[in-house]
């Protein structure tokens, strides 16, 4: 009922020169997102690409939990390893934990092989290896029946554990995805009273369409931005806040923090509205789709689905234009975007009712321009391809590490129950040759560890900005392709067919004035002022011509060739110090791992 796919609906009425446009799409049917989502399919979200075949026990394990009471050291210790509320940990980090509970190394390669076979280790995988922690510090048997009785008696055991001593990991991945927000200037004014264009109304004239605050001249030579505008983005962080409402009515709440004002909440519906106004205020702007909406949605689903919204969201805040745009400002800074909705009157008219390019502007705009635009019509296509499959392997390569991480952890902590097992040679406890090889394999596992810890911040890193890069060039290129659609809609207008009607009029209007007929005055008047209305029309629907013209140049120019050149080059160059630096430490450990088996006996 609530989650019901909405209907197509026409949003208003065109003028004849399209002052009031309103685009006939819903967001939400023509979200062209390829990560594979449909947006009604009940179905769960798609596995990752192809990896090694792993269990998923976390569905499993829910029902072990159920609704008991979580004792108190179950969120400290969960805190203390997704600070960032992510729902999900590192298999490190899970051994990590159960490092601090003085168990033996066999007893936490058994809980941890007994919880999770997956990269990545899940809040109720979690929380079930902690009762599995208490049971065995109690001396009882590691059992997941037994803490599902135990849950069913809303009896969880409580583990003892040190956190305060536990061993810091040397991935630092946390700490670089809570950076702190960049300080930017930022415009709060609405475009509809202050615009970088001549007004209709005959405000104040301001920079011309190719200067974008530096007075770049407008050709292709200039790229229309400020000098390194690449490190002046605005950032804006999408995070969940968590479920709300009712349970027929139940709904997700995104927190959304920026250098603009205090932390607001958001939900899904309210990033459609801010869609709905953007794309009938700015038809003919680059403008990103939204990700899907889906019925039953499941964990993976949602964080595709927020990932989206932060792509979108830091997409239209760099916009040069958009970004000052009045709704997208109280998107983000009012408390209650709701009640910010029922108190003001928002305009959905097109930009080029209240704008107008100057002769400057207009003469600044190459002849050639369509056919510019026919050279990415013609490729648009193939770039879209090129960059899903792009980032469907460089997710596979992701998933990969991932899983190679978490198998470098457990086979730590096999190794490490291996020394134990292993502690007394029956020579006795002076056999050097035992002590030896014990160490060595001691080293060892120190030093897989390290490289587990390496590799799982590597792995992060490049799911949360490498991966994320790639798909802003292919969301660019999505969004390139929708503004041809729309362009092709809603570009034509009645200019035509209009002087035809002037024409005929004309001849009317002579023909009165020669008859001179009883009364023709008020028939002369009357035909005098539908031409006047009918040239008025001409002159703005021309006019309107000429911004349709300067936006898709503006956008073609400064925000297409600059975001799929530049960002690209700061995507690219950042992956190669990224890699270069994980393949220096990984070097590192293990010629310091040669250095510390190096006098390992042999005899």
């Amino acid at each position: 009922m609530f989650n019901a796919p909405r209907p197509v609906q026409p949003y208003g009425n065109s003028s004849q020169f399209g002052a009031s446009f309103m685009a006939t799409e819903n967001p939400l049917l023509s979200s062209v997102y390829d990560d594979g989502l449909d947006p009604w399919s009940s179905a769960p979200s798609p596995a990752p690409p192809p990896l090694p075949s792993f269990t998923s026990s976390s569905n499993g394990f829910s029902s072990v939990i159920g609704d008991a009471t979580v004792p108190p050291v179950y969120d400290r210790a969960w805190s203390a390893v997704d600070p960032g509320n992510t729902g999900e940990t590192s298999v490190n980090a899970l051994s990590r934990v159960l490092g601090t509970s003085s168990l033996s190394a066999s007893t936490i390669d058994r809980i941890v092989s007994l919880v999770s076979s997956r990269p990545r280790v899940s809040r109720l995988e979690f929380f079930v290896a902690l009762a599995l922690a208490a049971l065995a510090q109690s001396g009882k048997d590691l059992s997941v029946e037994r803490v599902a009785a135990l849950a069913q008696q809303n009896a969880l055991p409580e583990p003892s554990l040190d956190l305060d001593s536990m061993a810091p990991s040397t991935s630092n991945f946390q700490d670089a995805v809570r950076m702190p927000l960049p300080a930017r200037a930022y415009s709060t004014e609405d475009p509809w009273n202050v615009s970088r264009f001549t007004s209709a109304g005959g405000a104040p004239k301001v920079p011309a369409l190719g200067s974008i605050n530096n007075g770049a001249p407008s050709n292709i030579s200039g790229t229309g931005l400020p000098r390194e505008w690449w490190k002046k983005q605005e950032t804006v962080f999408v995070n969940v806040l968590g479920h709300q409402g009712f349970v027929l009515n139940r709904y997700l709440v995104y927190e959304i923090s920026s250098d603009r004002g205090a932390p607001v909440p958001r939900r899904y519906s309210e990033f459609v509205f801010l869609w709905d106004v953007l794309v009938k205020r700015y038809p003919f702007r680059l403008l990103p789709s939204l990700p899907p909406k889906r019925i039953g949605p499941d964990e993976g689903f949602l964080e595709q689905r927020k990932r989206g919204l932060t792509r979108f969201i830091n997409f239209v805040v760099n916009h040069p234009i958009i970004k000052d745009d009045g709704v997208l400002a109280a998107f983000l800074t009012e408390p209650s975007f709701e009640e910010w909705r029922k108190h003001t009157a928002i305009s959905y008219e097109e930009e080029s009712a209240s704008k107008r390019v100057d002769r400057v502007e207009e003469m600044a705009i190459p002849s050639d321009l369509d056919d510019k635009l026919a050279v990415v019509r013609g490729k648009i296509g193939s770039l879209i391809e090129h960059w899903q499959r792009i980032c469907l392997l460089t997710e596979r390569i992701v998933r990969r590490r991932e899983a190679a991480a978490a198998d470098l952890s457990r086979l730590t902590n096999t190794v490490k129950s291996l020394v134990e097992v292993n502690e007394r040679c029956w020579r006795g406890e002076d056999c050097e040759l035992c002590s030896g090889v014990r160490q060595g394999l001691s080293a060892v596992s120190n030093h897989t560890q390290r490289h587990a810890d390496a590799l799982e911040h590597r792995s992060r890193t490049m799911l949360y900005s490498t991966l994320e890069a790639l798909k802003g060039q292919r969301d660019l290129y999505i969004a390139m392709r929708d503004l041809f659609i729309r362009h092709d809609r809603l570009s034509p207008d009645q200019v035509d067919r209009l002087r035809k009607r002037v024409e005929t009029t004309g001849h009317k209007l002579e023909t009165v004035r020669q008859a001179k007929k009883e009364g023709w005055e008020h028939e002369a008047d009357k035909l005098s002022v539908t031409i006047e209305k009918d040239q008025a029309t001409i002159a703005a629907l021309l006019a309107r011509r000429v911004f349709i013209r300067a936006c898709m140049w503006h956008e073609l120019r400064v925000v297409l060739h600059n975001r799929e050149n530049t960002l690209l080059t700061q995507a690219v160059q950042s992956f190669a110090r990224e890699e270069h630096d994980f393949s220096e430490a990984a070097v590192s450990n293990w010629a310091s791992l040669m250095e510390a088996v190096d006098g390992m006996p042999f005899e």
